[in-house]
């Protein structure tokens, strides 16, 4: 993995903390303006002191290293800021959870993580608000992500061919499991629409209920892409979904559809239509280059997320 890279992911591992402009006081320091976030020389040098626990054959030179984490922390603000624009937020259960598993990856209570968080200068509240603000960078990536990293089956016999005329040879991936599913999706990205759609969804699983064929609720009434095919999502492995969506579908036998599940996205019904074990050569063969067009489309998305961000946002850079 390129240090690029590594460092990327360890700050995004990481709680950060962006003010706005009212707030900074005149004792710290102003590193860079974003949008309408301020982030502040007390912040950075934090996040640098962060970065620097990497092994270091993992880290960039000093210089880089600073540089890299200067322009994490303006992404991350500028990702924070379009997400609470689109109405993303983060609920209490899924802060919990976050802190949780910070805690559990750390190996310590969640007690003893505020408590360490506050010999560093941050409040529990403090902690609780970062934590928050990953969380809806989170979605916002994952949103890009679905949006535009689904993988057809014609794209990856494309791929088999080039690598075929190339004389490239596609090593066999595991024998995951995959996973034939309908979904039918409500809407509801911002906090205020919820329990709206909340509504909708459990009358539509009424109706379900009562032996209506869910292809056509699916085309009636779901908001998703895959309405005019009754839902259908085709063939997906784990990894391909978001979390709560995933969890949900890996609970469900054959045939059977699932209690309304909450996404970012907004309330689903799924149903499970098959399941099976990809264990053929050709199948994993096919499952290893379905991973890898999905990966670039992933950063392809993400890619073009932030340029188009930047494109749109002030952005001023105060360090050198």
């Amino acid at each position: 993995m390129k240090p690029q890279k590594i460092l990327t992911a360890a700050l995004l591992a990481c709680f950060f903390q962006t003010a706005s402009a009212a707030d900074i006081k005149t004792v710290d320091g102003v590193a860079a303006v974003a949008g309408d976030s301020v982030i502040t020389m007390r912040q950075f040098e934090q996040a640098v002191a962060q970065a620097r626990r990497l092994p270091a054959a993992q880290r960039p030179p000093e210089n880089e290293l600073r540089q890299q984490v200067l322009a994490q922390l303006i992404n991350q603000s500028l990702i924070v800021q379009a997400g609470k624009r689109r109405g993303l937020a983060a609920t209490q259960a899924e802060v919990d959870e976050a802190v949780a598993h910070a805690a559990a990856e750390q190996k310590i209570s969640v007690d003893q993580l505020y408590a360490r968080a506050a010999k560093d200068g941050l409040s529990k509240a403090a902690l609780r608000r970062q934590t928050a603000d990953a969380l809806v960078a989170q979605k916002v990536q994952q949103q890009a992500i679905l949006q535009n990293a689904r993988v057809s089956e014609a794209e990856v016999d494309a791929a088999l061919a080039r690598a075929q005329q190339q004389g490239v040879a596609i090593p066999e991936g595991k024998a995951p499991r995959q996973y034939r599913a309908q979904h039918i999706l409500i809407k509801a990205e911002k906090e205020n629409a919820v329990a709206a759609a909340e509504t909708v969804i459990n009358k539509i699983r009424a109706q379900a209920e009562k032996g209506r064929d869910f292809g056509e609720l699916a085309r009636q009434y779901s908001q998703d892409g895959s309405a005019p095919q009754g839902g259908d999502l085709g063939w997906f492995g784990d990894g391909m979904m978001v979390p709560e969506f995933e969890s949900a579908v890996q609970k469900l036998k054959k045939g059977q559809v699932s209690r309304p599940v909450r996404t970012q996205f907004g309330w689903h019904l799924i149903k499970l239509n098959d399941v099976r074990e990809v264990g053929t050569p050709e199948e994993r063969r096919r499952n290893t280059i379905r991973q890898y067009i999905m990966q670039q489309k992933a950063e392809q998305a993400a890619g073009q997320l932030l340029q188009q961000l930047h494109e749109s946002t002030y952005v001023d850079v105060r360090i050198k």
